[in-house]
């Protein structure tokens, strides 16, 4: 470094001796030891200048050599190197901004300044989605991996068909296996066609391996488990129950559980499953369910739940259960008192259409019209009971 100081301290005397020859024509008179040494200073500035550049050069060649052979060619084309940086510096600028060919000419022009390999990347990442190499197309592992995740971005304007979008991912664990990412878009593409069986594993692979964690894929495995169910019913309650282990406050997998139950006329078992998730939660559709697996025996439920009900504060979907069991057993009056406490409080749907079908059954038609008319401007509560 002060070697390159010293060289541009000499290149400035040499300017300005350009500048003003009659100085530079001027003898330089040096003694030392007896030793006498006379020239012309513009001469002089001149060989100090060449004497300099030589020395500097020198040292840069030998300092390449004990680099390595490969650091000689680099060091001696440091100026290239910098305008290949400065192209890939636009091109880069060209990407983000989406102009031109999004940088591709620039990358081509910029290689050298980063590894090949990078250079790969950056021509994949200048292509939309339709345009990346194809799957198994003898790219390197990286670029395999990074034209997969472009082809699937679920956020892609225009996307290849799920076909190619298969291939790529499958492509990409081949060459990364257990990449998180992969396997989480690979079974959201089986989740789209149907194939739940194939999502379930790949979700269940993720999670062992600690991939993703249990608040991500727990709703997701639960929701796979119940259409597995529908899917292969000889496996039904095998598949609820895993979805029940998943997530046991779900409505969707307790009203499919509890209907699983009643199918294989254990009708007590989805009784009990009810009940006990609508002691905890206010759920309209769970609690008509029940009530039609109570109908039989309304009487004696309606006791149940009125002697429960001392003991605890009912949600408004219990209350809505003991009236309409009040109501099955001929506790009209019983069943309008608690109707009534219902609708003072309730902004559901439910009741006033229970209320309205009581009406009709009496062949009260003015006051079952007034309920419908009402039902009209009652929008949907919080948990999105409507009653239509």
């Amino acid at each position: 470094m002060r070697l390159f100081f010293l060289l541009l301290l000499a290149l400035g005397i040499a300017v300005l001796f350009s500048l003003f020859p009659a100085i530079a024509g001027q003898t330089l008179h040096i003694e030392a030891f007896e030793w006498v040494f006379e020239t012309q200073q513009g001469a002089f500035i001149t060989a100090l200048l060449v004497l300099l550049s030589i020395l500097w050069l020198l040292r840069r060649i030998v300092s390449a050599i004990l680099a390595g052979p490969g650091q000689l060619w680099n060091t001696l084309r440091m100026g290239g190197r910098k305008r290949r940086e400065q192209r890939l510096k636009e091109g880069v600028a060209e990407w983000i901004d989406m102009r031109g060919d999004q940088g591709s000419k620039a990358f081509r022009k910029s290689r050298g300044a980063i590894p090949e390999w990078a250079t790969a990347l950056l021509r994949t990442v200048a292509s939309p989605p339709r345009g990346v190499p194809e799957a198994n197309s003898g790219n390197s592992p990286l670029n395999t991996a990074l034209a997969a995740r472009m082809v699937t971005d679920p956020h892609a304007v225009t996307k290849p068909d799920s076909a190619t979008q298969k291939a790529h991912l499958e492509a990409w664990l081949a060459v990364h296996p257990d990449a998180p990412l992969a396997i989480s878009r690979l079974a959201a593409l089986a989740e789209d066609e149907g194939d739940w069986a194939t999502a379930a594993k790949l979700l269940e692979s993720s999670w062992k391996q600690g991939q993703r964690s249990a608040s991500s894929i727990k709703p997701r495995l639960a929701r796979i488990y119940i259409h597995l169910a529908e899917q292969q019913p000889d496996s039904r309650q095998s598949h609820l129950r895993k979805a029940h282990r998943l997530a046991p406050d779900n409505s969707h997998v307790i009203l499919a559980l509890g209907r699983a139950h009643a199918a294989d006329q254990d009708s007590d078992a989805a009784k009990k499953l009810w009940l006990d998730y609508l002691a905890q939660h206010n759920d309209f559709q769970i609690a008509a369910e029940l009530l039609s697996l109570l109908s039989s025996e309304a009487l004696r439920a309606f006791q149940k739940l009125d002697k429960r009900s001392a003991a605890r504060s009912y949600n408004d979907s219990m209350r809505w259960l003991q009236a309409n069991l009040a109501h099955q057993a001929g506790l009209n009056g019983l069943a309008n008192e608690i109707m009534d406490q219902l609708l003072e409080k309730s902004a559901s749907c439910e009741p006033l259409q229970s209320r309205a079908k009581w009406h009709a059954e009496a062949e009260e038609w003015e006051q079952a019209a007034r309920c419908y008319q009402q039902l009209l401007n009652i929008r949907p509560d919080e948990n999105g009971n409507t009653g239509t």
